[in-house]
């Protein structure tokens, strides 16, 4: 038998395996690495204290989305996977999704490795535990399944069904989809098949349950009511989808001068893909897909992570409109929009991975250890929180250890934010001043809500008899770069330790 040479064997295996192969190691070791915050424990608190029940009829509307990631925890918890190895969910939806890609995108090879690589798919929906990246699966599949879409509608309404029920934005996304679905079937005379009805039933069940399971109730309190400008925040909703004006590997500059640049920079790269999109008869789903998707965030609510399905649903019009036929000159444009919007990206998702493994994202682990620690030589001792990411602390601990939320019940562990209730989240100096006045034997505070001044906070409970037991670092960073503090202060009744000149708050 003739040997095989060596690039025949690589060949054979095909390039896909070895991208796959060190994608995979690179989110799962990141992820290894990254310490879950508040958002990424509340989810994994409803789903572990709530039945299912509960979980689908009560809570989650409090949370402002549908519930199937709600529901995946929830399934996973019961089939015994711990905290501890939470990175691995979102890893795998990662991971099923590059493959999509890797194998199955119409792009050639260096725009699917470019992908792969976005910050979006290389960190931000990959790593960290939220809906999101189950979408880095559906939206690919979406995509796939769009060209026989009215010949085979049932596995494209399930799809578009399920992405409905993972966020809010996907929601409206999956509206507009589930229109077009319509339409085309009508258009093409496919009405009169069996397939088609159940298809649109399909889509429109999913879509109801996604309505009911996240219809708000009056009494949330979750939603802040300070905004930006309704210009700033469709500034910042493209430029972070795509080019967010800040250098990859530079210092920060003006806020303002990177929300102009980063915005227009990222529509003047967009305007290829607009000319490849119209050419294949999308303009229309692309219009409705944009106004739904930045009209919402500008109207309601918006963090700098949702512009992530702005880029996702970006890359499904690429993928159904790439066949088209149009000129050289616009594919050249596109080709190099593409890959300067993609190394861009990509040099902010290494920064972001790097910095992760290299810092404490959330010091939640680190508290509920001293915390037990504490519990266990004072076991009838008043522990008192302030600030809602405290909680990063309870999935690491048997139950609420806080006597101030619901008198220290163990369950369920979770924030509620209902109007009604008595501990605040986004407590002000006000509410820090009334649990030190109330005397808790230990203090757990959050000194995000300082904006992460805790000197203040350090030299007022020192004032009133406290000690300062640890001050755990921890910060939150979007694109590699700091963007809000999330640092936990621990102290302890009648210890004068580590205490600064005494001050106010």
């Amino acid at each position: 038998m003739r040997p095989v040479a060596t690039r025949g064997r690589f060949a054979a295996i095909g390039w896909q395996w070895p991208v796959l192969a060190l994608y995979a190691l690179w989110i799962v070791y990141v992820g290894y690495r990254h310490e879950h915050w508040f958002d990424e424990a509340q989810a994994w608190l409803l789903a572990r204290d709530s039945s299912l029940w509960q979980l689908l009829a009560e809570r989650i509307r409090y949370e402002g989305s549908p519930g199937l990631w709600h529901l995946i925890l929830w399934i996973a918890i019961r089939c015994g996977l711990s905290y501890e190895l939470f990175y691995l969910i979102p890893a795998g939806f990662a991971m099923a999704g590059a493959a999509l890609l890797l194998w199955r995108a119409p792009f050639p090879p260096w725009i699917r490795v470019l992908i792969l690589g976005s910050y979006f798919f290389g960190y931000q929906y990959a790593v960290l535990a939220r809906s999101y990246a189950v979408d880095l699966l559906l939206v690919p599949l979406a995509a796939l399944w769009f060209a026989d879409r009215t010949a085979r509608p049932l596995r494209y309404a399930v799809v578009i069904g399920l992405i409905a029920n993972l966020n809010a934005h996907g929601f409206l996304v999956a509206g507009m989809l589930g229109l077009e679905l319509l339409v085309r079937l009508v258009l093409t005379s496919q009405m009169k098949r069996g397939q088609a009805w159940r298809a649109l039933a399909i889509a429109a069940m999913l879509g109801l349950f996604a309505l009911v399971t996240a219809w708000q109730p009056a009494d949330n309190g979750f939603l802040p009511s300070e905004r930006e400008r309704p210009g700033y925040i469709l500034m910042d909703f493209v430029r972070n989808a795509f080019v967010d004006g800040a250098l990859p590997f530079g210092a920060s500059g003006s806020v303002r001068f990177e929300q102009l640049f980063g915005f227009e920079l990222s529509i003047l790269l967009l305007l290829p893909a607009v000319g490849l999109i119209r050419a294949a008869g999308h303009g229309p789903l692309a219009l409705a897909i944009a106004t739904v998707l930045t009209g919402f965030s500008v109207i309601t609510h918006v963090s700098p992570w949702h512009s992530g399905l702005l880029f996702l649903f970006w890359i499904f019009l690429l993928w159904i409109s790439w066949p088209a036929v149009i000129s050289l000159r616009l594919r050249r444009f596109l080709l190099a929009s593409i890959g300067i919007i993609g190394v861009w990206q990509g040099a902010q998702m290494i920064r972001a991975g790097l910095w992760d493994i290299d810092h404490v994202y959330s010091p939640g682990q680190q508290a509920a250890h001293i915390l037990a620690e504490y519990r266990a030589t004072h076991p009838d001792a008043h522990i008192a929180a302030y600030g809602f990411k405290t909680f990063a602390v309870q999935p690491w601990l048997p139950g609420n250890p806080f006597a101030n939320y619901h008198d220290a019940a163990p369950r369920p562990a979770f924030l509620s934010w209902k109007k009604s209730e008595r501990w605040k989240p986004f407590g002000n100096g006000r509410e820090f001043v009334a649990i030190m006045e109330s005397r808790p034997d230990l203090v757990v505070a959050s000194t995000s809500l300082q904006k992460g001044q805790s000197a203040e906070m350090e030299a007022y409970a020192c004032d009133a008899g406290y000690g300062i037991v640890r001050l755990l670092p921890g910060a939150m960073m979007w694109r590699g770069r700091w963007m809000q503090d999330d640092s936990i202060l621990i102290l302890t009744k009648g210890s004068r330790t580590g205490c600064p000149v005494a001050g106010k708050i």
